[in-house]
């Protein structure tokens, strides 16, 4: 009788050992239920607080002469962006400083938002923080939650940059020369990699410089050697940007054939040009080249419309009429004394531009990869040397969706690692203004020349590669292409 009870009472002490685990097990499921699902009713609370106060404060940033970087509990009268922001949160019931929560305003948004100092845009961030129900057992005895909203009334603006970046691997932009290349920009430079080992999201080598008043990386600026890094400022936590343009339509293909190649100096026009013997048709496409012997020193205008087989020059000066060229296949080529200047109608003497165009270097009709011939993708690219001075002066489209827009790359151009746009600036001479967005594809520079360029970047990657090479790249909100939206974008 005596063992049966010990047994008995034994088994009483293992009911309680296990009774004393599944309570702490009910604790933590009880603070998952409670804690975890009371946060995530907050949160979707807080989002659409941030929403509607974000959007109420849009309504007047255009045209606002201020900034505000801060709580709405310090945020002074006067300005209505602001005020009005902080008034719709309060009206949903989350005052600055009150029950434990926080309304923030930040006009405009500030790193490392996408949207960073972009005109036209108001974050709103709200948080709540509040005792545990049941996580305190856990020793987790506050919950923190919050949610942020970033709305627009920006109905004609620039992209800040300069230059971006959005390729995600290291090295994503690239500046190295033996005796010191140098690029220098007032816009920011942004770089979506986030590449935190050698060689850095941005990679700086060989006596590369860069110098810019922002350079936005979501990973590590590394410079080697004798390279320096001049950016002002850096900040830390920057965010991946993506392709700001992604929602932008590709330029629609021209129907019929452009006008006819029209010499203005005498000189023959070759086949595969409008105008020639055996033009180019996208089913057989030929390249609109300008390399015989009877078109050096030779000048033509050019109109715009389906080129397909690309153009090319290497003797004569081509002066393209303003409006749209769809490149398909073969891309833009300009070596020895070929000139591709972008001129109006009324315009038919120097080398200075005049009138706007875009280019389109796209991959149809054939694809980009597994071809050959006339039809197959081709660059952008321009290649001096040799006692040669090749020209290309291009200003941006001032018509149509695309105004300020100068080249656009194919989105379905092999992603990185092609020599998509090759600007060689040894002995070449580049004036080109407005926007290059060529989202899959690569920019390189390379030479000993220094060149300037009014224009911005968007590019997947970006490589600057000479000896003594500069490259100064301006910016002017106003020669650029302009984003419109009004509403949430974040």
């Amino acid at each position: 009788m005596s063992s049966t009870t010990d047994r008995r009472r034994d088994e009483r002490g293992q009911i309680l050992v296990i009774f004393a685990g599944s309570l702490v097990l009910i604790m933590a499921i009880a603070a998952l239920v409670f804690d975890v699902g009371q946060n995530l009713l907050d949160r979707r609370t807080e989002q659409n607080v941030s929403d509607a106060a974000a959007l109420a404060g849009a309504r007047y940033v255009q045209g606002a002469g201020y900034v505000y970087h801060g709580l709405c509990a310090a945020a002074p009268g006067g300005m209505p962006a602001v005020n009005v922001a902080c008034d719709v949160a309060a009206d949903s019931g989350y005052v600055d400083g009150q029950g434990g929560r926080t309304v923030r305003v930040d006009l405009p948004p500030i790193a490392p938002s996408s949207f960073s100092g972009l005109p036209g845009y108001i974050e709103v961030q709200v948080g709540t923080t509040r005792a545990s129900f049941f996580a305190g057992i856990l020793g987790i005895t506050s919950q923190n939650t919050g949610a942020l909203g970033v709305a627009t009334n920006a109905s004609d603006i620039a992209l800040p940059y300069s230059l971006l970046a959005l390729s995600p691997n290291c090295a994503a932009a690239k500046i190295t020369g033996s005796t010191g290349t140098t690029v220098v920009t007032n816009g920011t430079v942004h770089v979506d990699s986030a590449c935190a080992t050698n060689p850095g999201a941005i990679q700086l080598s060989g006596s590369g410089v860069l110098t810019a008043p922002e350079c936005d990386v979501v990973g590590l600026i590394i410079a080697q050697g004798g390279a320096h890094n001049n950016c002002t400022t850096a900040p830390a936590g920057v965010l991946v940007s993506g392709d700001p343009l992604k929602d932008l339509p590709p330029p629609p293909h021209p129907t019929g054939a452009p006008i006819p190649v029209l010499p203005l100096n005498g000189g023959p026009i070759p086949n595969g040009c409008p105008g020639g013997g055996s033009p180019a048709t996208d089913a057989v496409p030929k390249a609109c080249a300008f390399s015989a012997g009877g078109t050096a020193g030779k000048v033509y205008r050019l109109y715009p419309g389906n080129y397909p087989g690309g153009i090319s020059t290497s003797k004569a000066t081509l002066y393209l009429d303003p409006g749209l060229y769809w490149i398909g296949g073969g891309g833009l080529q300009i070596q020895s004394d070929g000139k591709v200047i972008s001129k109006l109608s009324t315009d038919n003497s120097g080398d200075a531009p005049s009138g706007g165009i875009l280019i389109y270097n796209s991959v149809d009709p054939v694809p980009s990869t597994g071809c050959s011939g006339a039809g197959c993708y081709g660059p952008i690219s321009i290649n001096g040397g040799g006692g040669s001075t090749p020209t290309l002066a291009l200003l941006p489209i001032q018509t149509t969706l695309y105004k300020n827009m100068v080249i656009f790359v194919d989105r379905a151009a092999a992603t990185g690692g092609g020599t998509d746009i090759v600007l060689n600036g040894d002995d070449s001479n580049l004036s080109v203004t407005g926007t290059i967005y060529a989202p899959t594809a690569s920019l390189q520079f390379n030479g000993g020349d220094s060149d300037v360029l009014s224009a911005q970047i968007i590019t997947y990657d970006f490589v600057v590669n000479g000896s003594g090479a500069a490259l100064t790249i301006g910016y002017n909100p106003g020669n650029l292409f302009h984003v419109t939206g009004v509403g949430l974008v974040q």
